[in-house]
């Protein structure tokens, strides 16, 4: 729907609730796959404790983007040799 059509039918609000409905789809499109890409990392990751996977899986579907960003940040660095001090 072009915006002089917009206007024509419903006003200058008809404009700025579409509006508004794009950017909140838009937003939501977003969190969900940054939802999902952290979810598909998180059980790809190897060597992680069962629990500890489960853990952060409920962070991430609890807060979405904050356990999102939390789980690339944080938790995607697997304990291994790299983490091990030298003697």
């Amino acid at each position: 729907m072009s915006t002089w059509t917009a206007l024509a039918a419903g006003g200058a609000e008809a404009v700025r609730t579409g509006a508004w409905e794009s950017g909140a789809t838009a937003a939501g499109a977003v969190v969900v796959v940054l939802m999902v890409a952290a979810s598909a990392s998180l059980l790809r990751t190897p060597a992680q404790d069962p629990v500890l996977r489960l853990l952060w899986l409920l962070v991430i579907l609890a807060f979405p983007v904050a356990g999102a960003g939390l789980w690339f940040v944080l938790g995607r660095r697997a304990p291994g040799a790299h983490d091990a001090h030298p003697a």
